[in-house]
């Protein structure tokens, strides 16, 4: 059976999931490419100019601009940086300020382009190119933590949770919730099964710690062709890889203990991971109505994915006589597959050269999350879904969004490059809206070096971002994330011109 966990309201920019819901469409569908260091430094605006592998993730017809054939690959070094703003309920009753770090080491693109020269065939095409490779198109990777006093307690929601069920029935309806509460003993049921914390009536010390990791990587094929050096036009076929993890650690203590007879602090733990694959289809055109001036066309298919979640959690509740724990055979583990679709893109590119000295690029992506939706799975061994509240809620509360890339590069005798670029992307969720939490933005910059056939390339890209996060209605906390990420690639012209 799909167990369907109500535990937090959450929205972030990044989104943390503790179901299936529009958390996990929003997370999907939020990507931002990241590709070789030079598509970093120019802010991943590449729609009309091409000749670069990281144009795969905005558009194919980028290939076609090749007209020798290369190799190259990079490798990425990335620091989060998330600060928490604890605000509890809004009244102000403590409020505490937190900071995590984490750094990673990853292959960010790895790329490859076999380009033939098709101009004595008199069919009008010049070269053709096949292109295949790699490139990460999302980190998950987002740890952060928090502290507070309030009144408020996450047992009451568990409470609140149970009302109305039988003890015996709790671990059937709330397995990962309020069973685990009722078996520490942190809750207690009346005769008529309305449930009470078993907390005292004063202010609890909060601290949770959210550890998130994981990411998206595209793996493509794509076929791409020159037309009389005019018009280029490319498809590729992706498939994307999923991994994502989330471990959640919830402590509560009582302020003031003296004299408590009962319940005196609990931790609550709960862990999620989501593991697929989904494929999707990209189609796109360059046309050059001048030698300076280039326009990019492309579509994004939604990328179909299949996505196993897995999740379990556990409890421990100090209490004056002892620490209770849960029985073994109540602890819930679970596992199940569904189907996400994520939205279409439509991406428009326009590109300006100035001869040999340097390019400026700008692409406009428009989406609508609200085009997200859930599916039930397709496999047998598993009961079949009706996501129909689910698709609802992304329709309602999703929204359309158009995303700005703007890069440039300037060439220095020709084998010294300097670049930049900037990245706004409007977020697509109402709830981060009505919060202030309106849009993430990059700015980038970098290097290049050029020596006969061989490229070398260093960028940085800082990627900014705020969103807001529930543990559950009534505790608050606002997080301001730092993505920064360094670049460093290589690329190998094999036939140099």
């Amino acid at each position: 059976m799909r167990s369907k966990i109500v535990l937090a309201s959450v929205f972030t920019g990044a989104f943390f999931a503790f179901g299936q819901n529009e958390v996990d469409v929003y997370r999907l569908s939020n990507t931002y490419v990241q590709g070789s260091a030079r598509f970093d430094a120019m802010g991943g605006s590449f729609g009309a100019l091409g000749a670069e592998s990281g144009c795969i993730g905005i558009n194919p017809a980028g290939f076609g601009r090749a007209s020798v054939s290369s190799f190259s690959f990079g490798a990425a070094g990335t620091s989060v940086k998330t600060t928490s703003h604890f605000r509890g309920n809004g009244e102000a009753v403590s409020t505490g300020t937190s900071s995590m770090d984490a750094f990673k080491v990853r292959i960010p693109n790895l790329a490859g382009t076999v380009v033939s020269d098709v101009s004595s065939s008199n069919s009008g095409l010049i070269y053709t190119q096949i292109s295949f490779g790699m490139n990460r198109v999302a980190n998950f990777d987002n740890s952060f933590n928090y502290s507070g006093q309030q009144f408020e307690s996450l047992l009451d929601v568990f409470a609140s949770g149970a009302s109305g069920i039988a003890p015996e029935d709790l671990y059937t309806y709330q397995p990962y919730t309020s069973s685990l509460a009722y078996q520490t003993y942190a809750i207690d049921p009346d005769a008529n099964n309305n449930y009470y914390p078993r907390l005292n009536s004063a202010d609890v010390i909060h601290n949770r710690t959210v550890l998130n990791r994981g990411g998206i990587n595209e793996f493509y094929f794509g076929l791409s062709a020159n037309y009389l050096d005019k018009i280029y036009f490319g498809a590729s076929v992706s498939y994307n890889t999923l991994n994502f993890s989330e471990s959640i650690i919830h402590k509560e203590t009582l302020t003031d203990t003296t004299g408590t007879l009962g319940l005196m602090s609990y931790v609550y733990q709960y862990n999620y991971r989501s593991k697929g694959g989904g494929t999707n289809v990209k189609l796109g055109a360059i046309f050059l109505p001048a030698d300076w001036f280039r326009v990019g066309v492309a579509i994004h298919t939604p990328t179909f994915y299949q996505i196993t979640d897995e999740y379990s959690a556990d409890m421990q509740a100090l209490h004056a006589d002892g620490m209770k724990y849960v029985d073994p055979s109540f602890l819930p583990v679970n596992k199940y597959k569904y189907r996400i679709w994520t939205p279409t893109k439509f991406v428009g590119s326009f590109g300006f050269v100035f001869g040999d000295n340097g390019c400026i690029n700008v692409d406009l992506e428009y989406l609508n999350y609200a085009w997200g939706r859930l599916k039930t799975t397709t496999d047998e061994a598993y009961t079949p879904y009706n996501y129909a509240i689910e698709n609802a809620t992304i329709k309602s509360q999703m929204v359309d969004a158009l995303n700005v890339r703007v890069g440039g590069e300037w060439a220095i005798n020709n084998m010294f490059f300097i670049r930049g670029g900037y990245g706004y992307y409007p977020k697509g969720d109402t709830l981060a809206r009505s919060y202030g939490k309106t849009f993430s933005q990059t700015v980038s910059g970098g290097f290049g070096f050029r020596f006969n056939r061989v490229y070398l390339d260093l960028s940085v890209r800082y990627l900014t971002t705020s969103s807001v996060y529930k543990a559950f209605f009534e505790s608050r906390s606002d997080l301001d994330i730092v993505n920064t990420t360094f670049n460093i690639g290589m690329q190998y012209k094999f036939d140099y011109k």
